[in-house]
């Protein structure tokens, strides 16, 4: 979600325009993680003991007859095609997340010259995947490798459940400079340390019906969206766009956390956070007010919609009733195959002095484990590595952006579909720095912020509500 994120669709709805689709669009709610869940960290057995161990792991020492012939196990949350992808080896014939990454796992099976075996565990959707990452923690059977949001990721290395990576990167092969700047920070917490092996960003952007937004004069001579530069340019267009065609401008998903992602993308383009580096609530601030009252003005004006889900928000884009939908990165290549109009994928308009929009990462980490095998955090390592040298097929074949510059800047990725409207997302992705509690902590600012639309608090109470209650949940 990515996110979020984020990858069990439900059933696809009933749609007025007959649409030949791969897979289902839909998303599932946000996870919210249960009491039991941070209970089973907390009471996880492997936590001190293994840490300590792991940090006095010499991976550079590892040879190739330790990894010869190893098998490790991965917990990933893209669902199960398995008899789909069957044994094919080529990431270029994927097309979804859950093929792309079954056909990866597939090719370094056969490909390391190790003859390392990976096998999947640890769940199979992204809607009980962390609640099996936990179980798996405190039973102390995590897998050897995992996939887990960059966001994430302190609540499990402040309980010294993963592999400090900084010392072992390298022994992998891993280039930490050909790593955007975001993806890195994104995995990188106050102390310098690493946790984590970017697999890619996921963020907003803009998807366009560019046959509506010519409709209404918002689209040049030489075919290229005119995007607001300002909150009120973005009323004007707004309105413009409805009197010329008598649709909806601009829709999102409110049951998707999209308002507190705009929220997040408004407060990073006035160049302020909504959390400090150092995990401190900075979410009632001028520049907070700014935000959620643009955001609350665009609903008191009818633009956008309160009661629009992301199945409708989605279905009414596609069925041609909206110009501008507000989604992520992992919709592009569906989008491309499905809309029957013109479609365009852009970066987020920047409305303020400078670009930026929420975002997140998919990365890799590695469980600390209580035999503390340098030869299998190796073989682990060596998959992560494998997925960033096969990562521009991920790119492609998902629509989530890579995280190394090289693969953006290519110009094979440039010119593929859609890529060059928004790769520089990638450049200017506002990811949440690392620190401990952020889960709750979005959620309790979520709901806080929502109540401005639902029950009609004021900004100013909205805001106050959501300080004290960030704080709260990061102390």
């Amino acid at each position: 979600m990515t996110p979020d994120p984020i990858l069990s669709p439900a059933p696809t709805p009933t749609r007025s325009k007959e649409i030949t689709m791969t897979r289902p669009l839909t998303r599932p709610a946000l996870l919210r993680w249960s009491a039991l869940s941070v209970a089973a960290l907390t009471l996880s057995a492997c936590g001190g003991a293994a840490a300590g161990s792991a940090e006095t792991a010499d991976l550079a020492a590892v040879t190739d007859d330790d990894l010869e012939g190893l098998t490790i196990t991965v917990g990933d949350f893209f669902g199960d095609c398995v008899d789909a992808v069957g044994d094919e080896t080529d990431p270029t014939v994927g097309t979804t997340e859950c093929e792309t990454m079954r056909i990866l796992n597939n090719k370094f099976n056969a490909e390391n010259p190790w003859g390392i075996t990976v096998n999947r565990e640890a769940g199979s959707e992204w809607s009980v995947y962390y609640d099996a990452v936990n179980s798996a923690f405190a039973a102390d059977t995590a897998p050897d490798i995992l996939f887990m949001h960059a966001a994430n990721i302190p609540d499990y290395a402040g309980r010294g459940l993963l592999l400090p990576l900084d010392d072992s990167l390298e022994a992998a092969g891993i280039d930490t400079a050909d790593l955007t700047e975001p993806a890195l920070a994104g995995v990188t917490d106050g102390q310098g340390a690493v946790h984590g092996v970017p697999h890619d960003l996921h963020g907003n952007l803009v998807h366009l019906n560019m046959d509506l937004l010519a409709e209404a004069g918002l689209v040049t001579a030489e075919g290229e969206a005119v995007l607001p530069t300002s909150p009120e340019e973005l009323v004007e267009h707004a309105e413009q766009f409805e009197q010329a065609t008598g649709r909806q401008y601009i829709a999102w998903a409110n049951d998707f956390n999209i308002p507190f992602r705009m929220f997040w993308t408004l407060v990073a383009q006035q160049g302020e956070t909504v959390i400090s580096d150092e995990g401190e609530a900075t979410v009632d601030t001028e520049a907070g007010r700014e935000a959620l009252g643009v955001i609350a003005d665009l609903y008191s004006r009818g633009i956008a919609q309160p009661e629009q889900t992301y199945d409708s928000s989605q279905q009414a884009w596609l069925n041609g009733e909206v110009g501008m939908l507000v989604n992520g990165t992992w919709v592009v290549n569906e989008y491309s195959r499905s809309a029957s109009f013109d479609y365009r994928a852009l970066d987020f308009p920047t409305l303020y002095d400078q670009p930026g929009v929420w975002a997140n990462s998919h990365t890799w980490v590695v469980p600390a484990q209580e035999d503390a095998d340098p030869a299998r955090y190796r073989a682990a390592l060596e998959y992560a590595a494998f997925m960033l040298e096969n990562n521009e097929a991920w790119a492609l074949n998902t629509g989530h952006l890579s995280p190394l510059t090289s693969v953006l800047e290519s110009d094979f990725y440039q010119q593929a579909d859609q890529r060059a409207g928004y790769a520089t997302t990638a450049e200017f992705a506002s990811l949440v720095p690392q620190v401990d509690g952020w889960q709750g902590a979005e959620d309790a600012l979520a709901r806080a912020l929502e109540t401005v639309w639902l029950t009609g608090a004021s900004v100013e109470d909205a805001l106050a509500a959501a300080q004290s209650q960030v704080a709260s949940q990061l102390d």
